[in-house]
């Protein structure tokens, strides 16, 4: 990909480092960095309605684990790109434990997808989880998308979002350490429509977000001992003080959870 930016430095060095990606497996699942492991996945894939033979651009795919489900389950084809070195490399690591037909409808690629040069028209959709908040020009991510994507083609995309143009300065902070761009749900929803989408539906899921939260915490606090004694007390620590600050910018409606739906005509 050439020279490592500034943002995939931080991802690959804190974030996204290997060892935190295994803290996020270990409560996700394996191949999952996202909230809601495959049980999300496969719930929000059903929406799809996806065919054999069909391409997916999934972007900011993690470890691999929503492009892996996506071939296995549907037979379509799988373009997986991601920003951090790391999460690259281990889906590709887990790509090779899988059978030879199914290995190959994937490919992952180490790529800044405001910078990558794919065909026009050359996707049936795309898909990404969680992933956006680290992209700051999302008029460009989206026009992009629109570029790419067939007509008749569509979108589904889970993100962080905010509940309030101005939200409590703890969350700010948060927002701001992160370099996440969050937006309002009505308000990303309408940056989907002025690139091209139609049929946008800009939906708050932040009720599913805080039942799949509180069973991860759930998990974690099951799997203590065990957990503390593969990782350490701190990871322990941060993973829980993470997941509750969160439950709390929830109950201030500060921090949400969309969920968006388009298609291309």
């Amino acid at each position: 990909m050439g020279e490592r930016n500034a943002s995939q430095e931080f991802l690959d060095s804190h974030q996204y480092s290997d060892h935190s990606i295994s803290r996020y497996e270990k409560i996700f699942g394996r191949t999952y960095v996202s909230t809601g492991g495959e049980g999300t996945t496969k719930g929000l894939t059903k929406k799809m309605n996806l065919k054999p033979g069909q391409r997916v651009l999934d972007v900011g795919c993690g470890t691999g684990g929503s492009a892996f489900y996506l071939a296995k389950t549907y037979g379509v084809q799988v373009l997986g790109l991601d920003l951090s070195r790391n999460m690259i490399n281990k889906a590709k690591q887990y790509q090779g434990e899988l059978d030879e037909e199914t290995k190959k409808l994937i490919e992952f690629q180490v790529a800044d997808v405001l910078k990558v040069s794919l065909p026009e028209e050359s996707f049936d959709a795309v898909y990404s989880r969680d992933a956006i908040l680290h992209i700051g020009n999302k008029e460009e991510l989206f026009a992009n998308l629109f570029k790419w994507v067939r007509p008749g083609g569509q979108l589904l995309i889970t993100d962080y979002a905010r509940g309030q143009d101005k939200c409590g300065e703890e969350f700010e902070d948060y927002v701001a350490g992160r370099g996440y761009r969050l937006l309002t749900v009505p308000k990303y929803g309408k940056l989907l429509e002025d690139a091209g989408w139609k049929q946008v539906q800009a939906i708050d899921n932040t009720e599913e977000f805080v039942s799949t939260m509180k069973r991860e915490l759930d998990l974690l606090n099951s799997i203590k001992e065990s957990f503390i004694s593969e990782f350490s007390q701190k990871d322990f620590n941060d993973l829980e003080n993470g997941w509750t600050k969160k439950l709390n910018w929830v109950d201030r409606n500060e921090h949400v959870w969309g969920l968006y739906m388009a298609k291309k005509f």
